[in-house]
C-alpha cells in the first residue's frame, strides 16, 4: 500500500538535472559549513580538556560531517527543489492559458475584480474591450486546427506587444479575448479598439502559400457608463459585441 502513493509522488514531481545540480551545490555548502563548525567545536573541546590525542579528535571531527551531511542533505534537497519547481509550474498553469500564454479566464476575471475595487477606492475609470475573432471556427475547419492555433498565438503575441504594462490581457473562451484598460475612459478605449483593428489587418498567417485573412469584432465598456460591478461591465461589453454581430459590421465597435 505504501509503494503506490510513493510512485504517484515521484511522477508528480520528477527530479531533473537542474534539481540535482542545485542540491549538489547546496549540499557542498552545508558540508563545508558542517566541517567548519565541527572543527571549531572540536578545537575548543581539545583546548578546554587538554586532550593530548588531538589528531584523532580532529580526524573524527572531519569524518562526521563528511559521512552524515551529504547522504542526508542531497536526496532531501533534490526532492525539495523538484517540488518547488513543480509548484511554480502549477501556479503558472493556474493563471495562464495553455495555448497562448495569456491570462486564463478565472485569473483574468479575478484581477479585473481587484482592479475595479482599486478604481473605486482611488476614483479612476477602467475600460474593457471584449475582442472576438470573426468566424474562427470556419477558419479552423477550412485550414486545419494547427493553423487556427497558430492564428491565436500570433494574434495574442501581437496584441500583447502593443498594450501597456499596466493593461491586463487574457483569453477567456475559444477565440474570444478580454483586454482590461485601467485609467482609461470610454473614448480612449474606442481609440484603442481602432488601433487593435489596424494591427489585426497587418497580421499575416499563411496556409502554405495562401494568406489567411481574418477580422475581429470588439465590444467596449467603461465604468463611467456601466458602474464598477464586474458582471455589469462584462454584460455591457458583451451586449456591444452582440450588437456588432447583429449589424454585420465586424469592423466597427458597437
Amino acid at each position: 500500500m505504501a509503494s503506490a502513493p510513493q510512485g504517484r509522488f515521484s511522477q508528480a514531481a520528477p527530479v531533473h538535472n537542474t534539481d540535482r545540480f542545485f542540491a549538489l551545490r547546496l549540499t557542498a555548502a552545508y558540508t563545508l559549513g558542517g566541517l567548519v563548525l565541527s572543527l571549531l567545536i572540536t578545537t575548543v573541546g581539545v583546548l578546554l580538556t587538554g586532550q593530548r590525542d588531538w589528531l584523532a579528535a580532529i580526524t573524527l571531527a572531519l569524518l562526521i560531517p563528511l559521512l552524515l551531511v551529504p547522504p542526508v542533505c542531497y536526496p532531501v534537497l533534490s526532492r525539495l527543489s523538484a517540488l518547488s519547481r513543480e509548484n511554480r509550474l502549477l501556479r503558472q498553469q493556474a493563471r495562464e492559458d495553455h495555448l497562448t500564454g495569456l491570462f486564463n479566464r478565472p485569473h483574468l476575471l479575478d484581477m479585473l475584480e481587484r482592479e475595479l475595487s482599486l478604481s473605486q477606492r482611488h476614483d479612476y475609470p477602467v475600460s474593457i474591450l471584449l475582442v472576438d475573432i470573426v468566424d474562427f471556427s470556419d477558419i479552423a475547419d477550412r485550414h486545419g486546427r494547427h493553423l487556427g492555433d497558430s492564428l491565436l498565438r500570433v494574434f495574442s503575441e501581437r496584441i500583447r506587444d502593443k498594450i501597456r504594462d499596466s493593461d491586463l490581457f487574457g483569453r477567456i473562451d475559444g477565440a474570444q479575448f478580454l483586454l482590461v484598460l485601467p485609467h482609461t475612459d470610454y473614448d480612449d478605449a474606442l481609440h484603442m479598439a481602432q488601433g487593435l483593428r489596424a494591427l489585426t489587418a497587418t497580421i499575416q498567417i499563411q496556409d502554405g502559400q495562401q494568406p489567411v485573412a481574418f477580422e475581429i469584432r470588439i465590444g467596449a465598456a467603461c465604468t463611467e457608463n456601466s458602474g464598477r460591478q464586474l458582471n455589469a461591465l462584462l454584460n455591457e461589453a458583451d451586449y456591444m459585441l452582440y450588437q456588432s454581430r447583429n449589424e454585420h459590421r465586424p469592423h466597427e465597435t458597437a
